[in-house]
């Protein structure tokens, strides 16, 4: 476990040189004393006298929510224990609901809750008491299973105990912490990337990956910036949590399926909040047209009919297309290994599991998948479809893939996918039968579409699906499924072998009009009338390189600074062919307040 630096408070804004760190910074020299160690990382003692750190953050934050600022003033203190280590008094330890009357017992108990997650002491607290209840060994057994799980919760990160006003705090220290050393390192003459180099560091004690961003300058400027350590320490503790949870075998069939209740509410709450953000903005154009944000997000893909409906036409083509130029189809599952998985499939612990968290195993499952592409392209062989993620019981990932494919070739695709599937741990019991399937699609029987239609629909919103393969109903599930997706930034769908979804949504925003290149129309046409099938010909069929594509997305770099002193870059503008440029973005929309728009106009009125 990372044991968390204490450091001075400052603005946490962006920087530009070293003398706008120190201008900044200056004031807040004087009363802080914290000194830099080996490569400007700041030791862990401040004085006594450090002034309290401001919600600057939180208070931006919760006025675009429309919440109570005063509420922040209200936050608990986040304290340290006799180790120094940092853990959240958000509610009692619950030492006195174990069942346990020996003072040595009460006190190995409050030591091993201080490492266990808030919100799951209460279920620690169950399992506790149902074996220490056992008369042989129960007081044993029961220790055992609570320093155990207090080791493992150990080797998470601080914030997991942490409610968000104190993650607001202690993301302001470590945004402050980087301001610092960011400024005391360029006002000493060192480079900037050096100085990334060291903010890197910091982020990596923090359970967070740095950023590949193509500006240092920008890189540096979120470092020390609190709003973006808020964001990414939520994260941590989000997945932190459900990873425990896992372990601690809450998410299965009987208990929380797919995702935890409190990641599920949570999420919920921050849906409610940016559904709420959304209907209170809206975006005006130079001719003075205006639409609601809400409106306007509705009618995209983020809009689960919108996204199940394209993705369904998208697959409709496939198969078209599939059918017209001698395609067959297969459906291959393909399973992670069993000590991927917390809990076997009647909801008890799982002996084998190793801790393998959910992005850790789509990840594993990935890069096997990465190696069946590369056989697959040194045997030349030609193939498109669309990768399903779905989801055993226990936030465990496993693949469902429709493959469109020469029939000649058919079984050396599966053959070459099927190697790759078991090549780890592809001997174990019950691998043969459960680590990969193949199913071919007989058109007597049904259509492909057919079959992947109810993959599609249980994992977006569960429409025409009654139950799913575990009996609950079908739109909570796909609601668990949706947030477990977002949750761990995994993508649901994902299409191989065909052309660019981006560069039919685009051709969608084009108005057709007769003296445009015929090839250039034939896109459009095939875009506008929803065919899938033809937009695959017209841009020169399946598993074509995209320099080999007719048309292409069109990019304007824009030079104007973004919120983090850095170029906002490369947007889409439109779509390109035979080096015309056709426009599908013709309008600049500017995004202001819909309340404060108003009162400005009725204002305007009356004077």
């Amino acid at each position: 476990m990372n044991t968390p630096h204490s450091s001075q408070t400052s603005t946490g804004k962006g920087l530009t040189d070293s003398s706008d760190i120190q201008s900044r910074n200056e004031s807040h020299q004087r009363d802080s004393k914290i000194t830099l160690t080996h490569k400007g990382e700041p030791n862990a003692h401040v004085s006594d006298k450090q002034p309290p750190l401001t919600h600057q953050c939180a208070t931006k934050r919760n006025a675009i929510h429309g919440e109570d600022e005063k509420a922040l003033q209200n936050s608990h203190p986040i304290t340290l224990n006799q180790d120094g280590e940092m853990f959240a008094q958000t509610g009692t330890l619950m030492v006195d609901a174990f069942y346990t009357d020996d003072r040595c017992d009460k006190k190995f108990v409050k030591h091993c809750l201080e490492h266990i997650p808030y919100v799951l002491r209460n279920r620690a607290r169950q399992q506790y008491n149902h074996l220490r209840k056992v008369k042989r060994k129960g007081r044993f057994d029961a220790n055992t299973y609570l320093r155990k799980l207090s080791e493992y919760c150990s080797g998470f990160h601080v914030v997991k105990s942490m409610n968000d006003e104190q993650i607001d705090t202690y993301a302001t220290e470590r945004a402050n912490e980087c301001h610092y050393v960011a400024s005391n390192m360029l006002h000493e003459g060192e480079s900037t990337p050096e100085v990334l180099a060291v903010l890197e560091g910091i982020l990596r004690q923090n359970d967070i990956n740095p950023r590949k961003g193509r500006d240092i300058r920008g890189d540096v400027a979120r470092y020390v910036h609190c709003n973006y350590w808020f964001k990414k320490l939520k994260k941590v503790k989000a997945r932190a949590v459900e990873q425990i949870s896992r372990y601690m075998g809450i998410v299965n069939r009987q208990s929380q399926i797919y995702i935890t209740d409190y990641n599920l509410r949570d999420r919920r709450e921050a849906k409610r909040r940016t559904n709420r953000f959304l209907e209170s903005m809206e975006m005006i154009n130079e001719c003075g047209d205006s639409i609601n944000l809400k409106e306007a997000s509705d009618r995209n893909v983020s809009n689960p009919v919108n996204r199940r409906n394209e993705l369904m036409c998208r697959l409709d083509g496939m198969e078209a297309y599939a059918n017209k130029h001698g395609y067959k189809a297969t459906f291959l599952t393909v399973t992670a290994p069993s000590r991927m998985h917390a809990v076997i499939r009647t909801g008890f612990p799982n002996p084998k599991y190793d801790n393998t968290n959910a992005t850790q195993t789509h990840q594993f499952m990935s890069n096997q998948w990465a190696k069946s592409r590369a056989a697959l392209a040194r045997e030349q062989i030609d193939y498109f479809g669309m990768r399903v993620v779905e989801l055993h019981h226990d936030g465990t990932p496993h693949w469902h893939l429709l493959i469109f494919v020469n029939p000649q070739h058919m079984y050396k695709l599966e053959q070459i996918i099927q190697d790759y599937a078991m090549e780890v741990d592809g001997d174990e019991a019950g691998a043969s039968k459960h680590r990969f399937t193949a199913k071919r699609i007989d058109k007597k029987k049904g259509t492909a579409i057919g079959y992947v239609a109810k993959y599609i629909s249980k994992n977006i919103d569960g429409y025409g699906v009654d139950d799913d393969r575990y009996g609950k109903p079908a739109n909570e599930s796909a609601e668990r499924i949706c947030e477990w997706s977002g949750l761990h930034g995994i993508r649901q769908f994902q299409q191989f072998g065909g052309p660019s979804v981006t560069v039919w949504r685009e051709a969608r925003r084009i108005a057709i009009k007769q003296h445009y290149d015929d090839k250039f129309l034939s896109v459009l046409c095939a875009a506008d009338s929803g065919n899938w099938c033809a937009f695959i010909e017209a841009m020169n069929g399946s598993n074509t390189k995209r320099n080999d594509r007719p048309v292409a997305i069109y990019r304007e770099f824009i030079e104007e600074e973004g919120q983090f002193i850095e170029p906002i870059g490369y947007v889409i503008k439109g779509l390109c062919c035979n080096s015309e440029i056709y426009i599908s973005r013709e309008h600049e929309w500017t995004l202001r307040n819909k309340d404060r728009a108003q009162k400005q106009a009725l204002s305007e009125t009356a004077g």
